[in-house]
């Protein structure tokens, strides 16, 4: 398999020489605590801090405090970028202007890494695309469900060829009911803005499954509605904290409570007006919460999947059916247990084969300690050997917002929707 950061000339170099220089679009919660306070802290040696930019003049000084760079603070990126001069601009802004602040970064001499999704829809895509072939740049999609070892495992057996062929595989992933709320109070419960939890969320997942299955979507079918949330709830406020519904509303949550959130966003909206307690019965929400989809790939492998927040719990089951046999797993998102399992059923009970069971360390914090091992390759040492593949590309960040895009689209013309065609990227039988 080919190592993508290897492939890729225009990475940044290895940490042995003087500091890279990065810069911050966007003082979100990921931006100020993952590529922001941690990165400072754990990665402080390696790289040095040059910019924090943010619309929001409130939010921005915030995050200068919060994340302790003391670097210069900016409102605007053509400025930050022209006075601070960073290799590399770090893009954690709201996913609309994904694509907005990567062009520029890229037009502007910068390499990117951007927080998942890549972008939103398809017309965006394409526009990232053209960027980067124009500018010669080079963008990384921070995949960080790439990096937990468990993964990387089931990665590794996959490859082995321990299951054969792959023919289907089922991938049904739930996400706590309270972890559904937040999304609706958010900007994520509006498609203009995330995408649609197709995009915002499950690009995640797709990519998951590209990444095992080394192979790319070629068309997808899918379902989808809103049956509870906006214009379906039975009370409407203005937002949490100016309700009339607060004793009977089952989702009435004070933000203040939490001082933390109250200093990033409530004491700056009135700034730009973007409220974080927003009514999850407010009119204008327009994503779905159910999501059921089949995605056939150029390999011929069946992708089944689901995304539901209708559960008490935050986790998922996945189980690849090839003609060897069966790997399967069922991950609780906080198990009560040190370590995850993975079992392999032989397809034929008559050999004297039996089925097997491989038991991984598991790591509750950072992504399932996923987030570590990303964090290293991208700012500590980027010259890190990866032979599973785990850096992904812009190619990799395209496709896997495709899926989610043809799942939105199929959901509105009730058809199938090909993934070829949406860019000018044709789908691979094998990712190189």
């Amino acid at each position: 398999m080919v190592n993508s950061a290897a492939a890729m000339p225009s990475a940044p170099q290895s940490a042995k020489g003087p500091k890279r220089k990065f810069a911050l679009v966007g003082t979100g919660i990921r931006g100020v605590n993952m590529f922001g306070q941690n990165l400072v802290r754990d990665y402080g040696a390696y790289i040095e801090l040059v910019g924090l930019c943010d619309t929001n003049p409130g939010r921005l000084e915030f995050a200068d405090g919060y994340i302790g760079a003391g670097c210069p603070t900016f409102t605007d990126l053509e400025k930050m970028i022209q006075q601070t001069k960073p290799e590399v601009l770090i893009v954690t802004t709201e996913d609309r202007y994904h694509h907005e602040v990567i062009i520029k970064g890229m037009e502007m001499g910068c390499d990117i890494i951007t927080e998942k999704p890549l972008t939103i829809d398809e017309e965006k895509a394409q526009a990232i695309l053209d960027a980067e072939k124009r500018t010669g740049r080079h963008i990384i999609v921070t995949f960080n469900y790439r990096y937990p070892p468990y993964r990387a495992k089931m990665k590794e057996l996959l490859m082995s060829g321990l299951v054969g062929d792959i023919n289907t595989v089922d991938f049904h992933w739930n996400i706590h009911h309270s972890h559904l709320m937040y999304y609706m109070q958010r900007w994520h419960g509006e498609r203009d803005r995330g995408g649609t939890l197709w995009v915002h969320k499950a690009t995640h997942h797709f990519d998951m499954v590209n990444w095992f299955l080394n192979s790319e979507p070629r068309q997808v079918f899918a379902y989808g509605s809103l049956d509870r949330f906006g214009k379906k709830g039975p009370y409407r406020g203005e937002n949490c904290r100016n309700c009339a519904f607060t004793s009977e509303c089952p989702y009435y949550w004070d933000i203040n409570k939490n001082e933390f959130l109250k200093a990033l966003y409530v004491d700056n909206e009135h700034h730009d007006g973007y409220i974080r307690d927003n009514c999850v019965f407010r009119e204008n929400i327009d994503i779905y919460e159910k999501h059921a989809a089949v995605v056939k790939y150029m390999n011929g492998t069946l992708l089944n999947y689901s995304l539901t927040g209708d559960t008490d719990y935050d986790g998922y089951w996945i189980a690849f059916n090839g003609t060897k046999g069966r790997l399967e797993a069922r991950i609780e998102g906080y198990p009560g247990k040190g370590f995850a399992e993975m079992t392999f059923t032989p397809i034929d009970r008559y050999t004297n084969e039996k089925p097997r069971i491989f038991r991984i360390d598991y790591v509750r914090e950072g992504h399932w300690g996923g987030d570590t091992l990303m964090m290293d390759k991208l700012f500590k040492d980027p010259d890190m050997p990866d032979p599973l593949n785990q850096q992904a590309s812009l190619r990799d960040g395209v496709m896997s917002v495709l899926t989610g895009i043809a799942a939105r689209k199929s959901i509105e013309t009730g058809g199938p929707v090909d993934i070829k065609g949406l860019t000018s990227l044709e789908p691979r039988l094998t990712i190189v």
